[in-house]
């Protein structure tokens, strides 16, 4: 009869003990094994996300205002918590009432005697959160779970490797950058693919901080006009503005979009390509050739993506192309080139980039793929940080390959290059049609307030509005200056 007294005792004891852990909710609480945080709000089976530093919950709806928000709610069931002074009952619809964005409203949480409050903020972009127990490295990958919450559609939540992206100088800003892939599993070699958006399913992602870009929007945008340019093989990604958190901190505002790879372009032909130039030594620029292919997936600033290099390496049509450009007579440069690209792709390819004055993107920032062994070359643009930045001088984007194109005109060069100009400046190019491409995306980011977190969270002073007004004038000074440009040409 002890012993069972005594094992009575001890179960109450533990039962106690329990009921008064549970019955407190740790703010700044690490994941469990599964990487996922403990619930403080969720509104419509999406958790609010939490910032520790700032006491401050936030929200994406689709509306910038909702006359009466009525919400599923849930909390931690020996939790009262409150919105605006109204009692709220969990696991129930509750009417929250009229619902702006960008306003603080007062969330109370009361457990056990202990009351904490908390600010609610609604925003108009989705939140991407990283659950993760570990640093984020630039190598290897982490494990971490992705979750997104965005208006009117279901959380995605993931296992994914994540690591830190870009070039040594990019890696040491203080706002990172991510690429991450998804994983089907908690193994980091287990990837698979998931749609975001309105994206296509693919492995490879990109959180891109844009750090370097007082605009924050020119990346965005100038894949945007790339796409809209008619015509086939404008290959590209789909950004979407995103508000980033890792753990429970906000890390301000993101850029998530798909990685260029295999699978983005549907290469599946065994003699499909896919290079991409990596860096400004070596031959990105088409200055140099070499005579000595290695067997490795890098060579003299390029990597070769597809196929995959421990399968395959074939470096035979960049080095053919890299000896036509460099090594050639002006004769056959003019009888293969048609050959070894896609001269409409090229075209409209030199057309953007000197619409936007992409300096950087004639080298080290741009992919050459192929979808099979009989069709040429094509040039597939990448990371815009630095375009729309040109000064009054207005510079010509040029390397060795277009400089040899416009003096030695293969294939009529010259005049398909004005005669697409033309028909751009009716289309694509009008300067109507462009801010019809720029504006929106900068009034997305003024509905929002996330540009004062982010000039608080990493010391800029970024002014959206003055932004907008300069690139608007430069993109009217720059068609001025392209069109005396070509008609000279």
């Amino acid at each position: 009869m002890k012993k069972v007294l005594f094992l009575i005792s001890i179960l109450s004891l533990l039962c106690i003990l329990e009921s008064c852990y549970k019955e407190e909710v740790i703010f700044n609480a690490n994941s469990n094994n599964s990487l996922e945080l403990p619930l403080i709000l969720s509104i419509n089976s999406k958790y609010c996300a939490f910032d520790f530093n700032q006491n401050t919950l936030r929200y994406s709806i689709e509306q910038d205002s909702i006359t009466s928000f009525k919400a599923f709610i849930e909390f931690q069931d020996y939790s009262e918590v409150s919105f605006n002074n109204q009692l709220l009952e969990n696991n129930q619809v509750n009417d929250l009432g009229k619902i702006k964005i960008n306003k603080n409203y007062e969330v109370k949480l009361i457990t056990n005697n202990t009351v904490k409050v908390l600010n609610l903020i609604f925003t108009n972009l989705p939140i991407v959160q990283l659950v993760t127990p570990s640093k984020i490295y630039d190598e290897p990958k982490s494990l971490a779970r992705f979750i997104i919450n965005q208006p009117n559609k279901n959380t995605i939540s993931s296992y994914i490797g994540i690591e830190q992206r870009g070039g040594w100088a990019t890696l040491q800003l203080p706002k990172k950058s991510y690429s991450f892939s998804f994983l089907n599993s908690n193994f980091l070699d287990d990837r698979t693919s998931f749609s975001v958006f309105y994206a296509e399913q693919n492995t490879d992602w990109i959180l891109d901080g844009m750090y370097t870009d007082n605009a924050r929007l020119r990346n965005k945008i100038a894949f945007n006009i790339w796409k809209a340019i008619p015509g086939d093989k404008h290959y590209g990604i789909s950004p979407k503005l995103v508000e980033l958190y890792i753990n429970n901190a906000h890390q301000g505002l993101y850029c998530l979009s798909e990685n260029i790879n295999a699978e983005l372009l549907s290469l599946l032909n065994e003699d499909a390509l896919l290079y991409k130039a990596i860096g400004w030594t070596g031959s990105p620029c088409f200055e140099t050739s070499s005579s000595n292919l290695p067997s490795i997936e890098r060579w003299d600033g390029w990597v070769q993506k597809y196929p995959n290099p421990n399968q395959r390496i074939n470096w035979g049509p960049l080095a053919d192309l890299r000896d036509l450009i460099v090594e050639s007579s002006n004769v056959e440069f003019v009888s293969k080139i048609g050959r070894l690209i896609d001269i409409d792709n090229f075209i409209d390819y030199y057309l953007f980039l000197n619409l936007i004055c992409a300096r950087d993107n004639l080298g080290k920032n741009i992919f050459l793929t192929r979808q099979s062994f009989q069709d040429p070359l094509a040039i597939i643009p990448w990371d815009f940080d630095g375009s729309f930045k040109a000064t009054n001088s207005h510079p010509i984007v040029n390397n060795k390959l277009y400089k040899r194109l416009i003096s030695l005109d293969p294939e009529n060069f010259k005049q398909r290059l004005k005669d697409r100009w033309a028909f751009l400046r009716n289309e694509t190019f009008q300067e109507s049609n462009l801010l019809e491409v720029i504006i929106p995306s900068f009034n997305e980011l003024k509905r929002s307030n996330i540009l004062q977190i982010e000039n608080q969270k990493w010391e800029t002073n970024i002014d959206i509005q003055k932004e907008q007004e300069n690139l608007s004038l430069w993109v009217a000074d720059r068609l001025d200056a392209m069109d005396n440009y070509y008609q000279d040409l």
